[in-house]
């Protein structure tokens, strides 16, 4: 995990560094191309995993369970927050 801090680091002072030039300004149009490509080659190994493809089915139910979850409690969140700090009439309004 250091390691990888540490790269993060040394490429955000690279980057820092080489900022005005205007060769590095085309370096967002690589990173699009190469983040596609690794998320090919993810799909690519997980569709080659035998034990992955015969379990899909307890994976797609567990994800769902997980996005509902998480979808319910973002919604019950931010109705209270909706309801302690913006209801008109409400005790923090002067």
């Amino acid at each position: 995990m250091f390691i990888f801090v540490s790269l993060m680091g040394v490429g955000a002072v690279i980057g820092y560094s080489l900022r005005k030039k205007s060769a590095v300004h085309k370096v967002p149009i690589l990173i699009q191309a190469v983040v596609c490509c690794l998320l090919f080659l993810l799909g690519f190994s997980i569709g080659m995993n035998k034990l992955i493809i015969d379990h899909l089915s307890y994976f797609c139910e567990q994800a769902a369970v997980i996005a509902f979850l998480s979808i319910t409690g973002s919604i019950v969140v931010s109705i209270l927050v909706y309801h302690f700090y913006f209801k008109k009439g409400s005790k923090n309004e002067k």
